[in-house]
């Protein structure tokens, strides 16, 4: 640089020899107001010149923000339009000048510099003019400029105003050149300060618009727009009303089209050729995610590495600036002014880094922002197009997971990212100019830098397979907690809590062992780095001063300045460490994206449309397979529906028939033929899927509102009636899944969706199996029928088991193993004594073999008497044989003539029915009741008091962390530990304290020892003991890392299982209203953090703060003088640190409530893929999900707007300390006890306090942000538990320990309400039931049947009265010992991931000839056998690999075995196949005779042959006694229920 500046002196200034920028004289200053002269060359050129040359190469970036903006111009009376005239009034100036210089004939000198500073007027009055009137209203470009102007033209305008003050020089042509620059520097001044103010366009900003781009470019750089929102942070806890909108350049809806053009292409490429190879690609083909990214953000990732690059080069000022001061202190003749003008350097350099570094991490924090945006985005679309291939791969846990860690990771790295070229960058520099101070000694130095490179790049390497583990449990833990989490009702039901706990813990525990290899390994890595400084500084220094001890001299000039270059040298070798770990993180992070952007997709061009224009659907010769790689499940199949038909497919169970429907939706692998579909589609699924939204939003989907359409749709669908006992009516939110609705409630839910969307091709899979036979009716008259059916002129295609509706149907398709085995009209498939003719034999048999009735009567006799006639015309023998077949079944189960034939037979309902505190689950057969009955749909209390609201809503802790937490957190650790490595990394900093005072009294003494006798020996023992005590601060780090980290894992393994436990032992009512998505974010985000993030937070900090206090220490020691500004000092620091923090730490909290939402509403989006796919609603859910990030975004953006706030402000504390430091130094030099050797201690040290004080600020936020997680976890592991859990006071064991043995029921004045302050649902119930019987329990909706199922299973605690069985009080009992002793067979069949074995005796009580007899004996005997691992096959997520029908049998399964006493029944067998429930029916009927069997019935003809009945209404026993004496009853409940559901002829 100054050869390059003694070139252009040489060019402009015919200067020779020297380059000299200040006059020759400026040593002789007498006094500190006697400052020097620079060159006239220095003046006309070097300062005139550089503020042109930055405008001219910063003009670009304004022509850039020219371009883009779109605002209108600014108003006449705006800041620009103040400067635009003095820009004008500037070139006139300037002009003047250069006239006058020009017609004096002034040197050539004084021309250029008034040349270049008349085109910089122009140039700036351009450009300013361009900014008005395009709405740009802060440039920092031009505010560059004059704040260049103003610093440069400070010499030349010092020396212009004493002449104009000079009386002598008045009327020469120097005093007019000289007025017109002090007026010019005027204007410059005027400039700079109307560009600390920005422009406003006319428009208000509204409350919720963000200010920062309509802020000046000052208010920018230092954040000072932010300052309204701390402040009302720092007087409120903030909310998200409070919040500004994201900028429009960081919303979704920019950022994602940006990435997609760069992403996609990738993708479809990659899979095309995947499906051209036929082969599975290697990893390294899979699409890339970093390049896209980088290609998206290549300008924001450019502006980032020039920023740190100025950044880095400005931090080699320090040292040169330290050399020049030891100097001054060395050279008693140099003037004070030199002193003083080093330390305001020191400071003005200092501050001017400051506001480059936190302009980077704004910069890239907002990068990594952006990257979630786009990555959450991207992976949330992949996952709505998975094909079923891929979808069986992973788990919904796994791709949440990816979503939640995944993204934060490489989130994450962006802040780190530059560090890769910036550390080796400075290392390379501070080596470079230790060289020029200490020459070939470096190279001792290097050795140890190039020995550390290998050794740590091996440890990395264990560490990324170390990070690959911990991934994998991590998502094996989170897919059995989101099983358990929904199957939760029957895992307490089962008394299974300890059993799943236990699963769970063991995969943490390898978790755990794993993260302590990974803690072993940072300890390691942060030994060698935190050595590496130290010992290229001791072995530097030792060869320094053996290789020529006579001229080598560790003065305090070469020993500090030395040693500030080690400073910059240890950040980033220190950093390293934390490089390599983000980086093997992240490398995994993106390995395991790539792998999953790389799975395979639905194929969009499977399902093509039809040009028949009378065809709705076609399928011609095709074969389908549920995946790429399996068999041909469809065979064959040719298929066509012509518009407005109705269609039924009826076949056996496993014959194909939903998958029909399937392969029509392009969900299965097209591996053949032609699939056609012309039409929109609506698509009613076999297990409804329903959104955590209100009922209304559920069945509009999106849809505008049409009342009248509505309405039509709602009664049609026999949704009347439930709408007003709904407490909030339409509005009522419905939990997640659908807890608070009944099986058949959410089917009709979801009919009412597809038939309110208008689309003209509907697909039902068996939607009637899941409600009554008269609502069945009810809907198919209203809503599917050909003839009166709002979907008369729509096409439909019917899945059903059943017969009743077939004889309606234009057209019948009859499925047999996977093939189409015969079609035609009901009629003409019952005269061809075909496949169908069978499956209706098989079907009367079954009806009449299970329900031990005739099937000549009732509401379906019509359709039996035809089936018979039929066969009858076709084969008189063989309906004589079927008429003998039924005769045999009625003698064999007798009952009342007058029952009429079931409803048919059950499709399974969703995966997870909840029933608690929200809701009482009830009979569809309630929607049709007399006038006047009271008919809750469910229990309302709980909406009631929320207008509607079920799920609760996540709050936000408010106010500073609690002490509590940290002591929570601390105490989990260990209090020993705690304190033990607390101490050590004291004692660590005590010896770097002391390594370094040792070294400034070396340097002061080191002239001395020289020149002494034995100084080699005194520089050896010098040498020792200052290796002795580095060395004494590397172990301690080293021991204070292991054990602390080792403390932190161990607190991480029990704050998980104090929240495991509590979650798994929580009641009912609180895991019906939090969504599954929330509890999972606990399990996975803040676990997560406090497993990773929390210790590096909490070392780092604790580092940090201890340096900064030892810094402090050092300064105060050296300097005394300057311990009152630092108290000032330390004031202002805490005062605007605590300003911040309520801001911050409600930011983080907020940021963490919007995270939940994202991942709950992309659980719910995965679980009903399908359905979406079906209505072409994909894109709306992108949209509702990029919706929730924004606002997630909201709370993230500012608060690392605050952490950059807070930094801006703390930094220049920092940089005054530097200042005082230094300016001490300067104002004491001379005085006793001051050495240089101190002074080089002191600044040096203070020189780090900026960077000590940024990385503590870091520190704090992220403390505060990840002890947030503890926080969180602690709320959950702090809830209500289920009372006398296992091993609390007061839950005993029953006295005989065979209990129970006989199973007599008593019920005493039983009355139970689901929380406080909610209405009793049981009244006072009062029942006895004999050992042994038989007894059905019936009522309407809401009379309280499952809630006494609930009571006995002491899911609802008993409000008064009680329960005992066998002579024994279940309230005084052990709850686990009280439900094992309980055996239900539950209505929804759920089972867990696991072995089969597993999921029927997960404590390995029975031996495995038990469980092979209860297989037998449940029907299972034969599958299970033909399985290759019989009892170890492997039971994918939610028994996804095995039928409902085996599910369901394999729950009956899970009874035989545990064979108790009292037996519970909750409809098991009413929503599945005809095959299924004969089995079932048949195994109760054989191995519970000496049994109590309780029926919860919300279908009657179910218990029509029980001992008893018990009849419920309004929570109280209405009636008793048989059925048939219910039956006779006048005016009896039961009579009128058994007539509204057509089991009475009257």
């Amino acid at each position: 640089m100054a050869a390059v500046l003694a070139a252009i002196h040489r060019l402009f200034c015919e200067e020779t020899g020297q380059l000299r920028i200040l006059e020759s004289d400026w040593r002789n200053a007498s006094s500190v107001y006697d400052l020097p002269q620079a060159t006239e060359c220095a003046k006309h050129v070097d300062f005139s010149w550089t503020p042109f040359i930055f405008l001219l190469l910063g003009t670009p970036v304004v022509m850039y923000d020219l371009l883009k903006s779109q605002n209108a111009s600014a108003h006449a009376f705006s800041p620009s339009t103040i400067r635009v005239f003095t820009c004008f009034t500037l070139i006139f100036t300037h002009g003047f000048s250069l006239i006058l210089n020009i017609s004096k004939g002034d040197t050539r000198v004084r021309i250029y510099g008034d040349v270049v500073q008349t085109i910089g007027s122009v140039l700036a009055f351009v450009l300013t003019l361009a900014c008005r009137n395009r709405g740009v209203g802060s440039s920092g470009v031009l505010f560059c400029f004059w704040s260049l102007a103003t610093i440069f033209g400070f010499p030349e305008f010092c020396h212009a105003f004493k002449i104009v003050r000079s009386t002598e020089a008045a009327g020469t042509t120097a005093y007019y050149t000289s007025l017109l620059f002090v007026i010019s520097y005027l204007i410059c001044c005027l400039n700079l300060f109307t560009s600390c103010f920005a422009d406003n366009y006319g428009k208000k900003l509204s409350k919720r618009e963000c200010p920062e781009l309509k802020t000046s470019f000052l208010n920018q750089i230092t954040f000072h727009w932010f300052t309204d929102l701390a402040s009302l942070g720092n007087q409120k806890a903030l909310e998200m009303e409070d919040l500004h909108d994201l900028n429009e350049r960081d919303k979704a809806r920019t950022l994602i089209p940006d990435f997609d053009s760069n992403f996609m292409p990738g993708v479809r490429g990659y899979l095309r050729r995947k499906a051209s190879s036929g082969r599975i690609l290697s990893d390294k083909l899979h699409p890339s995610v970093l390049i896209p990214i980088l290609r998206t953000h290549k300008w924001m990732f450019i502006s980032g590495a020039a920023y740190k690059f100025t950044f880095d080069l400005l931090q080699f000022a320090a040292p040169i600036l330290l050399n020049s001061l030891i100097s001054f202190i060395q050279d008693e003749n140099q003037p004070m002014y030199v002193g003083t003008t080093i330390a305001m350097m020191m400071f003005l350099v200092a501050a001017f880094q400051s506001m480059i570094l936190h302009q980077y991490f704004h910069n890239m924090f907002r990068v990594g922002m952006n990257i979630r945006t786009v990555l959450t985005n991207a992976v949330y679309r992949k996952a709505m197009n998975l094909s079923n291939t891929a979808r069986k791969n992973r788990s919904t846990g796994e791709i949440v997971n990816l979503m939640a860690t995944d993204v934060q990771r490489l989130q994450d790295i962006t802040t780190f990212i530059m560090l890769f070229w910036s550390a080796p960058l400075q290392v390379t520099l501070s080596i470079y100019f230790l060289w020029r101070l200490l020459g070939v000694a470096v190279l001792a130095g290097l050795i140890i830098l190039i020995a550390m490179l290998p050794f740590n790049a091996w440890v990395s390497v264990i560490m990324r397979k170390q990070q690959v583990r911990q991934m994998k449990f991590k998502d094996e833990r989170l897919k059995l907690m989101s099983e358990v989490l929904n199957g939760m009702k029957v895992l307490k039901l089962y008394a299974w809590e300890e059993s799943m706990a236990k699963k769970i813990l063991d995969i943490r525990q390898k978790e755990i062992n794993v993260l302590k290899r990974i803690a072993y390994l940072n300890a390691v890595t942060s030994l060698s780095w935190a050595c590496a400084p130290f010992l290229v500084a001791v072995l530097t220094f030792g060869v320094y001063v053996k290789i020529d001890p006579k001229e080598n001299v560790l003065t305090p000039q070469i020993t500090f300045v030395a040693l500030s270059l080690f400073n910059i040298l240890r950040f980033p070798l220190a950093i390293f460490a934390m490089i390599f770990s983000q980086a093997v993180q992240c490398s995994v992070s993106n390995k395991r994206l790539k792998g999953f952007f790389a799975e395979d997709e639905i194929d969009p061009n499977a399902i093509l449309k039809t040009n028949k224009e009378d065809i709705a659907v076609e399928i011609e010769d095709a074969s389908f397979g549920w995946d790429s790689t399996s068999a041909e499940f469809l065979k064959n199949i040719n298929l066509s529906v012509k518009k407005g038909e109705l269609v039924a497919i009826v076949g056996k169970v496993g014959s194909g028939k939903s998958s029909v429907l399937s392969a029509l939706l392009g969900e299965m692998t097209k591996k053949s033929g032609k699939v056609a579909v012309n039409g929109e589609v609506a698509y009613i699924p076999q297990q409804p899927w329903i959104q955590n939204l209100t009922l209304r939003d559920n069945v509009l989907f999106s849809k505008p509102m049409d009342p009248e359409i509505y309405d039509k749709v709602m009664y049609a669908c026999a949704l009347q009636q439930d709408l007003a006992s709904l407490p909030a009516g339409d509005m009522t939110e419905i939990g997640e899944k659908g807890i608070n609705l009944s099986g058949g409630q959410k089917q009709r839910v979801s009919m009412a969706r597809a038939v309110y969307s208008g689309h003209s091709l509907i697909f039902l899979d068996d939607p009637l199996s899941a409600v009554d036979a008269h609502v069945g009716k009810h809907i198919f008259e209203n809503v599917i029928s050909s003839s009166t059916g709002l979907l008369k002129n729509t096409t439909r295609v019917l899945v059903t088991h059943g017969i009743h509706f077939l004889k309606h149907c234009d057209r019948v398709i009859v499925m047999k193993d996977g093939k189409v085995s015969e079609s035609g009209t009901y009629k003409e498939l019952l005269e061809r004594q075909g496949p169908f003719s069978e499956f209706i034999e098989e079907f009367l048999i079954e009806e009449a073999t299970k329900r031990g009735r005739s099937v000549s009567f009732g509401e379906d006799g019509e359709d039996m008497q035809e089936i018979l006639s039929a066969i009858e015309r076709v084969d008189p023998g063989k309906k004589a044989k079927l008429q003998t077949q039924l005769s045999m079944v009625q003698d064999e189960h007798p009952t009342e003539d007058k029952l009429s034939p079931p409803p048919s037979a059950r499709t399974p309902p969703p995966p997870r029915k909840i029933e608690g505190p929200a809701s009482i689950p009830t009979s569809d057969s309630a929607t049709f009741v007399k006038a006047g009955d009271k008919v809750p749909l469910i229990n309302g209390g709980a909406e009631k008091a929320n207008g509607g609201k079920l799920m609760s809503k996540e709050v936000a802790a408010t106010g500073k962390v609690s002490w509590s937490v940290y002591r929570a957190y601390f105490s989990a650790i260990g209090s020993w530990l705690v304190f033990f490595f607390c101490t050590i990394y004291i004692l660590s900093s005590i010896l770097g304290v002391l390594s370094n005072l040792w070294l400034a009294s070396w340097s002061d003494d080191a002239k001395k020892i020289q020149s002494a006798d034995g100084g080699a020996a005194e520089t050896n023992q010098r040498l020792l003991i200052y290796t002795a005590l580095g060395m004494g601060q590397a172990l301690t780090i080293c021991a204070a890392s292991i054990v602390m980290a080792l403390g932190m894992v161990r607190a991480s393994r029990l704050l998980h299982e104090g929240m495991l436990e509590t979650t798994l032992h929580s009641p009912m009512s609180f895991l019906d209203v939090t969504p599954i998505g929330r509890i999972i974010n606990r399990f996975g985000k803040d676990i997560d953090a406090v497993d990773s993030a929390l210790p590096n937070s909490i070392r780092s900090l604790l580092v940090t703060g201890i340096s900064a206090i030892a810094t402090i220490i050092v300064v105060v020691w050296s300097t005394p003088f300057v311990a009152v500004p630092l108290v000032i000092l330390g004031a202002i620091y805490v005062f605007v640190l605590r300003f911040y923090v309520s801001t911050s730490r409600q930011l983080k909290r907020l940021e963490s409530t919007t995270r939940s939402p994202i991942f709950s509403h992309f659980q719910e989006s995965i679980q009903g893929a399908s359905s979406i796919r079906a209505y072409h609603a994909t894109d709306k859910f992108i949209e509702e999900s990029v919706k929730r990030v924004d606002t997630n975004l909201m709370a993230y953006y500012p608060s690392i707007v605050a952490n950059r706030w807070l930094a801006v402000r703390l930094e220049l504390v920092g940089n005054l300390i530097v200042l005082f430091a230094a300016m001490a130094a300067a104002w004491f030099k001379g005085s006793d006890g001051l050495t240089a050797g101190l002074v080089g201690l002191s600044v040096s040290y203070a020189l780090n306090i900026t960077q000590t004080l940024n990385w503590a600020v870091r520190m704090t936020s992220e403390l505060e942000t990840n002890i947030v997680a503890v926080e969180r976890i602690n709320e959950y592991a702090g809830q209500d538990i289920e009372d006398q859990r296992p091993g609390l006071p007061g839950a005993r064991q029953p006295a005989d320990s065979e209990w129970p043995r006989d199973g007599a029921i008593s019920l005493v004045d039983l009355r139970m309400r689901y929380r406080e302050g909610l209405d009793l649902v049981l009244k006072g119930v009062t029942a006895h039931i004999e050992p042994g019987k038989k007894v059905g329990i019936v009522g309407r909706t809401g009379a309280g049947k499952s809630s006494l199922t609930l009571a006995l299973f002491r899911i609802v605690e008993a409000d008064g009265g009680f329960v005992e069985i066998d002579r024994e009080r279940i309230d005084q009992l052990d709850l686990q010992v009280l439900r094992s002793r309980l055996t239900i067979v539950p209505q929804d069949p759920v089972l867990f991931s696991g072995t089969l074995r597993e999921n029927l005796d997960p404590f390995g009580k029975h031996s495995d000839e038990a469980v092979w007899e209860a297989i037998k004996e449940s029907h299972l005997e034969t599958f299970v056998r033909s399985l290759n691992d019989g009892l170890n096959h492997i039971v994918s997520e939610s028994g996804e690999n095995l039928s409902v029908g085996q599910r369901q049998l394999l729950c009956l399964a899970r009874a035989l075995l545990r064979k108790t006493k009292v037996l519970i029944l909750d409809e098991a067998a009413a929503a599945v196949d005809m095959e299924t429930d004969s089995l079932i029916q048949r195994a109760i009927r054989e191995h519970f005779k000496e049994c109590t069997v309780l029926t919860i019935a919300h279908r009657l003809n179910t218990i029509m042959d029980y001992d008893s009945l018990l009849v419920m209404e309004e929570g109280m026993v209405a009636e008793t006694g048989t059925p048939k004496e219910l039956m006779h009853k006048s005016g009896g409940i039961f009579r009128s229920m058994a007539k509204d559901a057509g089991l009475l002829n009257e």
